[in-house]
């Protein structure tokens, strides 16, 4: 009994499978514009699921291509270096792990003295600052940096008692590469407002190693720029075991994932820091932010609009594949009822030729989806396995159409359809 339901199943594949064959090449016009009507579709579905991820993904990379960067800057938005900013604000800032490349820098004050002097009533002669990158300063580049052997920029992002010194100080100062300094450190003392008050709170002597020189590479005014340069840690350092407080006299920082740009100025505003109100009045406390944003939210709202539309259409894409799928199987199959109505009469059954007219859809609309799926690979560089997940979509949307035909023209009086004459 199994072996006869073996041989009997395979006789009627094989008999559909034959049928198939018959129709398709008895058929073949229709069926080459089956094929082709099928190819194109799938080579229009990859074209516009390019187009979708190609936005997506520029989207994702816009951060990249167009980074948004912040900076601290005092209430009024007038200064953003030269201020007065809580280093526990900026470790509050990092631990959102929303920012990445923070540049900051502490503004320090020397003399050459061997002893340092309490409350000095005039600015200590030489300018000192800590820094854990170069970029911050626009005067000179890390090409304009000579070092002894060993070392190189890196030495920012450690707190070795070591410095690099402007040319014209060291000149002035008679110093070699490799020479230790002996300096007297001084903090500047602040008002309410952030400011300056000109009065400086020693904070010890100490001894540096000279382990590079920079000279001044870009035309304009330089007598800004320090004395001396040491690693941001080693100076805020300095201040261990006093009671003088170390505040930042700058930073900025860029945003990792510019996408997460309102969620990182909620936390901004959770943490303290306000936006820029010019009516405020001036201040050098550095308690609010700028965004150098303009440009990332042009260019983010405009792909956000291109993508929302791309994605808000896509299920009207799938259902015009199905409607085309409809009207390409109707016009197809309706020319041919005499056909099947013959057939019927020899006593093929309804099931079965259902069954038949839907798998030759089937393997006509494989085989062009197939030709429509290489050349959109060929065209879009798409992933194999995204253009296998369009041709899976396709055939499944596709098919639904030649479904509902097929149970409207499988409803047919066989006889009305034989009684017909041309």
């Amino acid at each position: 009994m199994f072996i006869q339901n073996i041989t009997k199943g395979y006789m009627l594949t094989m008999f559909i499978f034959k049928m198939i064959r018959k129709n398709i090449i008895k058929h073949w016009k229709k069926s080459l514009l089956s094929i082709v009507i099928s190819a194109m579709l799938v080579l229009f579905l990859s074209l516009y699921i390019q187009n979708m991820v190609s936005n997506k993904t520029q989207l994702q990379r816009l951060g990249e291509i167009t980074p948004v960067t912040g900076r601290v800057c005092n209430i009024d938005g007038s200064r953003e270096v030269g201020l007065q900013i809580e280093f526990e604000d900026l470790l509050k800032i990092k631990d959102t792990g929303l920012i990445t490349d923070d540049v900051i820098t502490t503004q320090t004050y020397v003399d050459l003295a061997n002893i340092s002097q309490e409350g000095k009533s005039h600015r200590p002669e030489f300018s000192y600052i800590g820094i854990n990158a170069f970029s911050f300063l626009t005067a000179f580049s890390s090409k304009d940096v000579t070092y002894i052997e060993n070392y190189n920029e890196s030495f920012l992002g450690g707190k070795d008692a070591v410095c690099i010194l402007r040319d014209r100080f060291m000149e002035d100062q008679k110093l070699e590469l490799g020479d230790e300094l002996t300096i007297a450190v001084y903090a500047p003392e602040y008002d309410g407002s952030g400011a300056e008050t000109f009065k400086y709170i020693s904070l010890g002597n100490v001894t540096l190693k000279v382990i590079g020189s920079y000279y001044n590479s870009y035309r304009g005014p330089a007598d800004n720029l320090p004395s001396i340069i040491s690693p941001l840690e080693f100076i805020t350092d300095i201040y261990q075991g006093t009671d003088v407080t170390c505040y930042a006299s700058s930073a900025r920082f860029t945003l990792k994932d510019p996408l997460k740009m309102n969620e990182f100025k909620t936390k901004m505003l959770e943490i303290g820091f306000k936006s820029v109100d010019m009516l405020k009045g001036f201040s050098r406390v550095g308690k609010a932010i700028t965004m150098n944003d303009e440009t990332f939210i042009m260019s983010a709202t405009q792909l956000k609009k291109s993508l929302n539309l791309l994605q808000g259409l896509a299920p009207m894409i799938f259902i015009l594949v199905t409607v085309i799928g409809f009207i390409a199987s109707y016009l197809l199959m309706q020319s041919r009822q005499y056909e099947f109505a013959i057939m019927r009469s020899l006593g093929t059954g309804r099931r079965r030729s259902f069954l038949i007219l839907l798998l030759e859809s089937a393997v006509l609309s494989f085989f062009g989806s197939s030709v429509g799926t290489f050349v959109g690979t060929f065209i879009t560089k798409m992933e194999p396995m995204t253009m296998l997940l369009i041709l899976a979509e396709f055939l499944t949307f596709y098919l639904l159409g030649t479904v509902i035909t097929l149970t409207i023209l499988n409803r047919f009086s066989v006889m009305a359809i034989l009684s017909k004459t041309d």
